[in-house]
């Protein structure tokens, strides 16, 4: 089964500073205060009360994690999926828009009923493929949901880069630092 702490420490490096890791900002997207990815609009009440503030790295670390695992990863049973190579990203567009929307994706990619949930009848299906041509196309896909959003949203065209560098950030990667998100 897929390593959710390896393909966790992954998608902490892309939702953090590389230059100042853990530092706490407002990105002026609405969101309010992000750390680590992490929200205070849409997951303050999740996290310890000193998160965005004096919570020690480590910590806020630990805590991340566990918004990342109930709020996603538990959500499309990201345990059923056999490899880490289609878990990475179908983890990191969950978390990039929603998790309804990435496994949607993935089944149009596995050509299974689209509604959103990674039942068993998707995880059969998904175990059953090459996980690197799956991850492949779901890529592929992810790029066109992108482009697709910024087409019919011109406001978010601006986003497009980031969001397409995000598709394109390869798991395991040699960037990500063994321990700093342990």
């Amino acid at each position: 089964m897929s390593d959710f702490n390896k393909i966790v420490q992954w998608l902490l490096y892309q939702e953090d500073s590389h230059t100042h890791p853990g530092v706490t900002v407002d990105l002026g997207d609405g969101a309010g205060l992000t750390r680590l990815g992490i929200t205070s609009k849409n997951f303050g009440l999740a996290v310890p009360g000193t998160f965005f503030s004096t919570l020690p790295f480590a910590e806020a670390v630990q805590a991340a994690k566990q918004v990342y695992k109930n709020s996603f990863w538990n959500k499309f049973n990201g345990d059923e999926i056999a490899s880490d190579q289609v878990a990475a990203p179908l983890l990191s567009f969950s978390v990039n828009r929603n998790v309804h929307t990435a496994v949607k994706t993935l089944q149009h990619v596995l050509l299974v009923t689209p509604d959103g949930v990674l039942g068993p009848e998707t995880a059969h299906e998904l175990n059953q493929k090459d996980p690197v041509i799956v991850a492949k196309m779901f890529r592929n896909e992810w790029v066109n949901f992108y482009h697709t959003v910024a087409q019919m949203n011109p406001n978010d065209a601006r986003f497009l880069d980031g969001w397409i560098n995000r598709v394109n950030f390869p798991y395991p990667s040699p960037l990500v630092p063994t321990d700093l998100y342990a």
